[in-house]
């Protein structure tokens, strides 16, 4: 049935691939009452609009800023982007696709990357990677454009495109790399060299990068050179090796369907089929396997010597291709000797994952382990830091400081919303200054599983907190299912008023 409807009308069942992976993803994310821990990270920097953070580069924290603002403050904005953005990824696929394999194998093309592992959970939590997975098939889409059809509009989209790209995912530069390599190496790329479109595209990238480039800058000439990095070359081998495996392991789903799919003799096999498709030419088979494959291996090389620092999960947005690769790959008349079970595969990954994980999420909340965010009562811890601050001072709570996960709870429910002095580093959060912390002050908030006392502010905050006499202070916070978790807090006046201690327990 499937393939039937594939080989007929690929495009109706490009929109029923789209809407059930979409709808369900979305029902999954949304019935839980928090969000993956990412969420918080991405709404904490957001809110400070920087050219570049200590930890993120800036496009994905300024698109979940916007996202919120212009959904009323809404936690689910962030679930529209991440789901948005894979829907736009397949989208972007299919149209790529169809030039160069037709419809059927487009359309084909999205059923497989949808096995590809950073579809999977990841898609419900918005960052870097997710955010790069469209722009990454935006730019070779452009790209062919550009070269194979001369307009002047796709060269400058596609110097925005690599531009946003950068600005998204590090990892990014490795696929701009690339369609730079293929450029100089294809005969209808070196046909381009003597015109103004690359010239107009790296002119119009440059300009949109730039504050985030002068960032860089900045950010690596203020950063400590670590001592005997050089030597260093065995742990920087293995970094390579595990990005190369964890690159592999994403392709874990797409392997075996494929397999499974070409197995001669198997139950529930079904009566063999054939597919066709069309043959792409020279340039963009070329173009489709370079882009897919060769990033990844420019980032794992690159990490050897240190010019990339990029983990798998980070450099998940290379592999969006993969499945339009391997079309490639196969025969133009491929027959499918078990294409029942391929496709009752094919279903059980589309339609039994989101229910998978949402089961499993809510599995782990019984267990020893912690919490999984998605459950964590963020918003009650919120509410009750905040009733702490307004009950001694009349000030908004302009800041509070903590780690990324605790401080970023309590920041996510507040309103008006403050920013975080993250673990009270001033280099991880250049929008506090000893002046800002002096005039609002500032709510310390941990966990005791983080610093154990609760009656005096932890050490490694304690240097950019100055003395003070702060007033602290110790809260429960029930988690539910018999959990409960001990938080410390310390409230550090702003200037020129006097905290009250508060009443002792009875």
């Amino acid at each position: 049935m499937v393939l039937q409807i594939l080989r007929g009308e690929p495009r109706r069942l490009l929109l029923w691939i789209l809407g059930i992976y979409g709808g369900l993803w979305f029902v999954a994310a949304i019935s839980f009452p928090g969000l993956p821990a990412i969420s918080y990270e991405m709404s904490l920097f957001g809110k400070e609009l920087q050219a570049g953070y200590w930890k993120y580069p800036p496009l994905a924290p300024w698109l979940t800023e916007i996202a919120s603002l212009l959904t009323g403050r809404w936690s689910g904005s962030q679930l529209l982007l991440s789901i948005g953005s894979a829907l736009a990824t397949l989208v972007l696929l299919w149209r790529l696709g169809a030039g160069i394999v037709g419809a059927a194998g487009a359309t084909l093309a999205v059923a497989l990357t949808i096995l590809i592992g950073c579809f999977g959970p990841q898609v419900t939590g918005y960052d870097p990677a997710i955010a790069s997975l469209p722009l990454t098939v935006a730019a070779v889409l452009l790209y062919r454009q550009a070269v194979l059809g001369q307009a002047r509009s796709s060269w400058i989209g596609l110097g925005v495109v690599c531009a946003l790209l950068g600005n998204a995912n590090h990892a990014g530069i490795a696929l701009i790399l690339v369609l730079l390599g293929h450029l100089l190496l294809t005969r209808e790329g070196r046909r381009q060299l003597g015109t103004l479109g690359l010239p107009i595209a790296a002119l119009v990238c440059f300009v949109v990068l730039l504050p985030h480039l002068i960032w860089l800058g900045q950010a690596n000439a203020s950063a400590p050179v670590a001592a005997g990095a050089s030597a260093d070359l065995l742990p920087r081998m293995g970094a390579a090796f595990a990005f190369v495996f964890g690159q592999a392991a994403l392709h874990a789903g797409l392997i075996l369907i494929a397999v499974l799919a070409l197995l001669p003799r198997v139950p529930l096999q079904g009566e063999p089929a054939v597919i066709e498709r069309d043959s792409p030419p020279p340039f963009d088979r070329s173009l489709i396997l370079a882009a897919a494959f060769v990033p990844s291996l420019l980032v794992a090389v690159g990490s050897v010597p240190d010019w990339f620092t990029i983990g798998a999960y980070t450099g998940s947005s290379l592999v969006a291709l993969s499945g339009l690769a391997l079309i490639l790959l196969l025969p133009p008349r491929l027959v499918l000797r078990a294409p029942r079970l391929a496709v009752v595969a094919w279903l059980l990954v589309l339609i039994g994952v989101p229910f998978a994980t949402t089961a499993s999420i809510y599995t782990r909340a019984y267990g020893d382990g912690p919490l999984p965010t998605e459950l964590y009562p963020a918003r009650a811890l919120s509410h009750a830091m905040q009733a702490v601050w307004k009950s001694r001072t009349t000030r908004p709570l302009d800041s509070v400081t903590g780690s990324t996960r605790q401080a970023g709870f309590v920041a996510f429910g507040a309103s008006p919303r403050p920013s975080v002095f993250i673990d009270a580093d001033f280099a991880k959060s250049p929008w506090i200054t000893p002046q800002r912390l002096k005039q609002s002050g500032t709510l310390v908030v941990w966990s005791t599983d983080e610093f154990a006392r609760t009656d005096e502010i932890p050490a490694p905050y304690r240097s950019a907190l100055g003395g003070g006499a702060p007033v602290f202070g110790t809260m429960v916070l029930p988690l539910g299912r018999g959990k409960l978790k001990a938080y410390g807090w310390a409230m550090i006046a702003p200037e020129g008023e006097t905290l009250q201690a508060p009443a002792p327990a009875k």
